[in-house]
């Protein structure tokens, strides 16, 4: 934290420096505007101040070359701009200080077609304010975001999370390239590419193979011009040169008029604008740095770098002359060079030829460079949690044919402080057992609950995990902690409960017959909206259906009448947490909690002396 604090505080310095020398140099501007001006209105108006003119002119240069320096000057505090705003998010993460942090959220559809469940990932606060996502996340660019979220909110595999796991290791000491990493992600998500739509432009069809006319008339319109420039002046023939180079133009800008848009479409989806292609170009050279082990880096830094033919950065240094040619048109001193250019040689169709050629030439690779770009970007969010976090520890990856269990040293809730969290032993498992959770309210069941599902998909994504020690299978999580009734569909809290606990009882038959992963489910309070006596008969009949899958899970309850249930009591191993109360020097009760976890059904319960310190107990 004191270095990201150092940092910034340095940042801040070169910021306010920056700033001033931006001021002298908005003055130098409007200074040599209006002398510029000035002198050339009052030498052309007077002839007795001709000499003016010149001076007029000095400052015209001179307001250029202040245009030229200021923007620089501007670009570096904007550059500092974004390294701040890295900064702060570094320590904001640290913080928890969670407002200050950048929200995204994938859509309902996206997270069912990549296998992440909505209801797992609302139950334990994986996205949104406050979030595990939020936490693990340095990602600014989509195809980034979008990989660290399936790998946090995925199937929790051995093999795969034990690479990535190695991955981040290796990551972790290389600070300021995963700094500069972050600030050329940033520039790049701050510009207007957007990579999944060139992605579907590389590896899609080409305008021009059905318009192959227009690329022979781009070539041979300059020669027909030229040609009847010559025919023109040797003959002097004047109707022959407005015929021959009037027609011409005309019909290119008869062209223009009718291929303009769908032409500059492709450029806005191609090259987006020069400096974007440069961007993306040095997002995909920090791949350069990458080490050689483990192999999931090495394969990352071949298809960015290393390949001669086929890198990234060989294939976008390549597309940079196209975005330069197409870059005339926006630029303010050059936009009358490409009229001209457009009107005479079609400038856009040639513009276009050498982006199609680079199309056919690269277009098939370039999903496969951004999907190393995704794999980088969430490697170096989940490296610096690694670095932050040196007691946290890497999991343990046993397997799912042995014993079925998960077991936690010192385990904690990785979204709260290191100075709010307590750490307590859980173990969950082995199959045919559930973990009974019992306590009064506020006491930390929910929160116990969420700990373990929290850090069974950071084990996932190969992160550190909030624990001295972590052992776990390959898992799938399977949750029903948050459920909500709906008016508008008609759908009560009980039968919202019984749909939610199908879904998980439906998850666990189907893994039911593989070998290679469970399912761990998570239950709190389920089945509130009905009497006890059925309630103790339906949780008994549902976690019965559990047992057999041979699934592993954990259920909290106040309940204690539930507690008492035989076949709980079968195969509970019961754990509980407690309220101390105490009365203030004024005979006030006071009540607070340690939420440390405990053998046993719990022996309190707080819900009528809660109602009596909220002043709604007898009067």
């Amino acid at each position: 934290m004191q270095r990201y604090t150092a940092r910034l505080d340095e940042l801040s310095r070169q910021r306010d420096q920056c700033k001033q020398v931006d001021r002298r140099w908005h003055m130098a501007r409007l200074a040599a505007f209006f002398i510029a001006g000035g002198c050339l209105f009052f030498g052309y108006v007077n002839a007795d101040l001709v000499g003016l003119v010149y001076i007029g002119w000095l400052g015209v240069l001179a307001f250029l070359v202040a245009i030229t320096v200021h923007q620089r000057v501007r670009d570096q505090l904007e550059e500092i701009r974004r390294a701040r705003s890295i900064q702060r998010r570094l320590l904001s993460r640290l913080q928890r200080r969670w407002d200050r942090l950048p929200l995204w959220h994938p859509s309902e559809q996206w997270m069912a077609e990549n296998d992440v469940s909505a209801d797992v990932a609302d139950d334990l606060d994986l996205f949104g304010r406050g979030s595990l996502f939020q936490l693990a996340s340095l990602a600014s660019t989509g195809p980034g975001l979008r990989t660290l979220a399936q790998w946090l909110g995925g199937p929790a595999e051995s093999e795969s999370a034990d690479a990535r796991a190695e991955a981040i290791d290796a990551m972790a000491p290389l600070r300021e390239e995963r700094e500069a990493f972050y600030l050329l992600a940033k520039r790049a998500a701050d510009g207007t590419a957007e990579p999944d739509r060139f992605v579907e432009w590389a590896g899609g069809g080409t305008y021009l193979d059905s318009r192959s006319w227009l690329r022979t008339w781009a070539r041979l319109s300059p020669i027909v011009l030229l040609a009847g420039v010559i025919i023109g002046v040797v003959t002097a023939s004047l109707p022959t040169l407005l015929v021959l180079g009037g027609g011409v133009v005309l019909i290119n800008v008869l062209l223009t008029v009718l291929h303009l848009g769908p032409i500059h479409d492709i450029f806005s989806v191609a090259l987006s604008g020069r400096g974007d292609v440069e961007g993306y170009t040095q997002l995909f050279g920090t791949a350069e740095h990458l080490p050689d082990h483990p192999d999931s880096l090495r394969a990352i830094k071949q298809t960015l770098v290393d390949d001669p033919d086929h890198s990234a950065v060989v294939a976008l240094r390549q597309l940079q002359s196209a975005a330069t040619m197409a870059s005339l048109r926006h630029s303010g001193l050059l936009f009358i060079l490409y009229v001209i250019l457009q009107a005479v040689a079609l400038w856009d169709i040639h513009v276009l030829a050498a982006l199609e050629k680079w199309q056919n030439r690269h277009g098939d690779n370039a999903a496969r460079w951004f999907k190393a770009l995704g794999s980088l970007e969430a490697f170096m969010s989940l490296a610096a949690l690694r670095d932050e976090y040196p007691n946290w520890a890497r999991a343990t990856w046993m397997d799912s044919s042995d014993d079925c269990q998960v077991t936690a040293t010192r385990m904690g809730h990785p979204l709260l402080t290191d100075a709010e969290r307590v750490l307590n032993d859980v173990s969950v498992g082995p199959p045919g057992t559930v973990l009974l959770v019992t306590g009064s309210n506020m006491s930390g069941k929910s929160t116990m609950l969420r700990s373990v599902g929290l850090n069974v998909m950071l084990a996932s994504a190969g992160a550190p995990v909030c624990a001295a020690a972590l052992q776990l299978p390959s898992l799938e999580l399977s949750t029903s902690i948050r459920v909500r009734d709906s008016v508008r569909e008609g759908v009560s809290f009980y039968m919202a409960e019984l749909k939610r606990l199908r879904i998980v009882v439906e998850h666990a038959r189907a893994l039911r017959s593989r070998q290679d992963r469970r399912v761990l489910y998570l239950l709190d309070e389920i089945l509130q909206g009905t009497n006890n006596r059925e309630r103790q008969i339906a949780v008994a009949r549902v976690l019965g259906h559990l047992i057999d899958t041979g699934a592993i899970g954990a259920i909290s309850t106040h309940d204690l009448d539930l507690a008492d249930d035989p076949l709980l009591q079968s195969v509970a191993h019961p754990v509980h947490f407690r309220e101390t109360i105490q009365q203030d020097a004024e005979g006030r009760d006071t009540m607070t909690f340690d939420y440390v976890m405990r053998e046993g059904v719990t022996p309190t319960t707080n819900a009528l002396r809660l109602l009596e310190m909220v002043g709604l107990g007898e009067e």
